[in-house]
């Protein structure tokens, strides 16, 4: 069916312009009316991109299909449709309980150009967040991915009485739901949809038309780190605000996104971050290929993306693949490898500072940073052959990438800088972003003419930040933390039902994000922690885990960690080996190999082991001060979960994990078993 005719000709009349003219357009900047909604991006950039591949999958017999914008569209209108002829209404709310995948979009889209709300979270939640989710959103329709993600709602069907409609994304059977709720597959809806489309022809974009920037487009609930789930509420003019923002700067710093680009999605739905994302993405007509962090390597070299985002436990864990796929070479290879790599680890820090890319965090004088960029302009000179032999020495690990990649972003944490620094120097630059949900994604940004490894950037255009010490003083000086707050066109209408919370994190619309971070010498935000994560010692020293944790995380033998400490004498930490690097340091010791990990504490040699790493890694010649040094030390079994001692972006959960090993952290004291 051509875009001109039939049903979905009202949503599709702009005309779509030749390939080199639609490249022009992403390269120009194509900005949106202020005025715009969701639903004007999801309707006119399927006109403009029509026959333009917009995304891509793995069939059931594992082989990559792809669909068009038309198709998205068609797909999309469809399934809004349906929602109208089932009588769902504008502001109703349906959740979506779905993992990483090419219907979420679709769904969310639709359910934006009817007015109604969506309400996003992953299959692996538990069944106590869903029935919580479901019941305080009074949601009236939910999206189930699967049988899986049914059978943890099962239960609660009974407790959920506003629920009406349950659409699966495929056709089940043999399920036992109450009689009064519906439940279809997301053909069955379509096909609702598309008979209530030849009775009403333009009726989804008559209900779009009415959508308008403040209606509440999606409410995003934050698992975080601790307590009950809180409703991020977000309006269009959120999303649409923060989707036109990112595309003018991106422009703005020569790096836009084009039709040509390609990319790979495997962050959950509910992320911001890939929300955001993949609506950027949508508007200039790029391609999104879907795939499972445990496929990533398979992706990267079939589809070949250009451009990536992900969060820093991702980078970090592709880090650490390249650093154990070297350990298996032979030693001649790993001695070639790690040279180079200090090389150029080396030459990219000098490179940067020669140029007046790097920072400092504290006041110091001209004459001095000038020195630097001297001495930096030698360093480079002298290097600059063998740095090129590295880049070839890198090659193949650039190809394991896909080998097309322009520049990569990373956003939900901090980026450990070795890791930084390593991707810069083997010709993969990753933007680094930092934001919240609670600011539909993007608050400051660190991009091409801003690229300071380290930090996160400035503040995007239209968005203000401030910091405050602890007296609610603000803070200016280089090198000092304060709390960050935002404040700019982007910040949340508020937590669903929970006046309380709203009023405690936003005042005179400033939002308080619970984040430390410091301004640098040269004007740009570095992460310092979180607020809230700080441990007080007995002595009253205040200390903020994440820095100690990565710097531990860095370790061969570490595979997570988490600091400890409140109102004790001195620090914890609560390890998560990495067994396969613990595996080959001692064989590498000619020690035992296969150690069951419950007996790990009861080994002499392991413990001394991580005794040893651990003084490496925390101490003053590393940058930490004598009360931030880790006094003991237990090894876990097993390793952090999402959903159970991490969220869903990775994060440490540590109520749970505090929790959940409040024996082990008392006899870890008690006993002094793992003492430094």
């Amino acid at each position: 069916m051509g875009l001109g005719s039939g049903r979905y000709r009202g949503a599709l009349e702009m005309p779509c312009s030749g390939r080199r003219t639609r490249h022009r357009q992403a390269m120009k900047f194509n900005p949106l009316s202020p005025d715009a909604t969701m639903y004007h991006i999801f309707r006119e950039s399927a006109g403009r991109h029509t026959n333009l591949i917009c995304q891509r999958f793995r069939d059931e017999k594992g082989d990559l299909q792809s669909i068009t914008y038309h198709e998205f569209y068609e797909e999309l209108s469809g399934i809004a449709a349906g929602l109208l002829a089932l009588n769902l209404e504008k502001g109703d709310r349906a959740a979506l309980i779905a993992d990483v995948g090419p219907r979420w979009l679709r769904i969310c889209g639709a359910l934006n150009s009817v007015g109604m709300v969506d309400v996003p979270r992953g299959t692996d939640a538990t069944a106590e967040d869903l029935k919580y989710i479901l019941d305080h959103s009074e949601a009236k329709a939910v999206f189930l991915q699967n049988r899986t993600a049914y059978e943890k709602l099962k239960d609660s069907l009974q407790d959920l009485s506003g629920l009406k409609y349950i659409f699966f994304f495929e056709k089940e059977s043999n399920l036992d739901i109450p009689a009064e709720v519906a439940a279809l597959s997301l053909e069955e809806l379509q096909e609702k949809g598309r008979q209530h489309l030849d009775g009403n022809p333009g009726a989804v974009d008559k209900e779009g038309a009415g959508v308008v920037p403040q209606d509440l487009a999606t409410i995003i609930y934050t698992s975080g780190t601790t307590g009950t789930p809180k409703g991020v509420m977000l309006n269009h003019s959120n999303l649409a605000w923060e989707a036109r923002t990112i595309l003018h700067i991106l422009a703005e710093q020569g790096t836009p996104y084009t039709s040509d680009d390609r990319s790979l999605g495997f962050l959950p739905p509910w992320h911001i971050g890939e929300r955001m994302w993949e609506t950027v993405l949508y508007h200039c007509g790029s391609s999104i290929a879907f795939t499972s962090i445990t496929s990533l390597s398979r992706d990267m070299q079939e589809v070949r993306p250009t451009v990536l985002f992900s969060v820093p436990r991702v980078w970090e864990a592709m880090y650490n693949k390249i650093l154990e796929t070297v350990r298996q070479a032979s030693p001649g290879r790993q001695k070639v490898f790690f040279f180079f790599r200090k090389v150029a680890l080396s030459f990219r820090f000098h490179w940067d500072r020669m140029r007046g890319k790097t920072y400092h965090t504290r006041a110091v004088p001209g004459i001095l940073v000038l020195l630097e960029r001297l001495f930096s302009l030698v360093i480079v000179l002298l290097t600059w052959p063998v740095f090129l032999l590295s880049r070839l020495a890198f090659k193949k690990i650039k190809g394991v990438l896909g080998g097309e990649i322009r520049y990569a972003v990373s956003g939900a944490g901090a980026l450990p800088e070795h890791i930084d620094r390593l991707f810069a120097a083997i010709g993969i630059p990753i933007f680094e972003v930092y934001g919240m949900t609670e600011t539909s994604a993007v608050s400051v940004a660190r991009l091409g003419r801003d690229f300071v490894i380290g930090t996160v950037g400035k503040p995007v255009a239209g968005i203000q930040v401030k910091l405050l010490d602890s007296q609610g003083n603000e803070v200016k000086k280089p090198g000092v933390k304060g709390v960050c707050y935002h404040k700019g066109p982007h910040i949340m209408q508020g937590y669903y039902k929970d006046e309380e919370k709203t009023r405690a994190a936003l005042k005179d619309g400033w939002l308080d994000s619970g984040d430390l971070l410091i301004w640098t010498r040269e004007g740009l935000l570095k992460f310092a922690g979180r607020a809230k994560d700080t441990i007080v010692l007995m002595g009253g020293e205040n200390i903020e885990p994440e820095p100690l944790e990565f710097a531990l995380s860095q370790s061969p033998l570490i595979h997570q960690v988490m600091v400890v400490g409140q109102d004790k004498k001195f620090l914890g930490a609560l390890i998560v080996p990495d067994h396969t690097g613990l595996e080959n340091q001692l064989k590498a010791m000619n020690l035992q190999g296969a150690i069951d990990p419950d007996y790990y504490n009861l080994n002499e040699d392991i413990v001394k082991l991580y005794r040893r790493e651990v003084r490496s890694r925390v101490a003053s010649d590393t940058g930490f001060k004598s009360f931030e040094r880790i006094g003991v030390f237990y090894l876990l079994p097993e390793p952090f979960e999402p959903g159970v001692e991490l969220t869903q972006t990775l994060k440490v959960r540590r109520n749970i994990v505090t929790e959940k090993y409040e024996h082990e952290i008392q006899n870890m004291y008690r006993q002094m078993g793992g003492k430094i």
